[in-house]
């Protein structure tokens, strides 16, 4: 997969989304989906379009690191507690066939580890260097 944006994290969290049921996908999109939200309790509307427009944005000129940040955030809401069903439905599309969750709880595994390296590099320079200014000058 080409270079999408500047950040390594970034394009392999998208890849890894990428590797679900997308909107062409007509067969299992619907149902994947439904999954996913009923693992959230929310819509699958709410799902796709927190994804789609973060994937849009982020793409685009205006504060591209605040919507790397939360199609991060978003990600860790959908799928970091994903449940039994929802590990199997990320099995069966991500290694097509099989026979166990297996695959899905690795994909989990990935996302989560991706999606925080998302969030730790798009994390305020400044919040960071006035948290250590604050404990470098604390007393205790």
């Amino acid at each position: 997969m080409a270079d999408i944006t500047d950040s390594a994290h970034t394009n392999h969290l998208i890849k890894l989304l990428m590797m679900l049921p997308s909107p062409h996908m007509e067969d299992t999109y619907g149902p994947f989906w439904d999954r996913v939200a009923a693992d959230v309790k929310t819509s699958p509307r709410y799902v796709t379009g927190k994804i789609a427009m973060h994937l849009k944005l982020l793409l685009g000129e205006e504060n591209p690191l605040r919507h790397r940040r939360e199609l991060a955030s978003y990600a860790l809401y959908f799928f970091g507690q994903a449940g039994d069903e929802l590990l199997m439905s990320i099995a069966t599309e991500v290694d097509m066939g099989a026979p166990q969750d297996t695959a899905g709880r690795l994909w989990v595994q990935e996302l989560r580890t991706t999606a925080f390296a998302v969030l730790e590099e798009t994390f305020p320079e400044e919040r960071v260097h006035e948290a250590l200014t604050s404990w470098v000058r604390s007393k205790r």
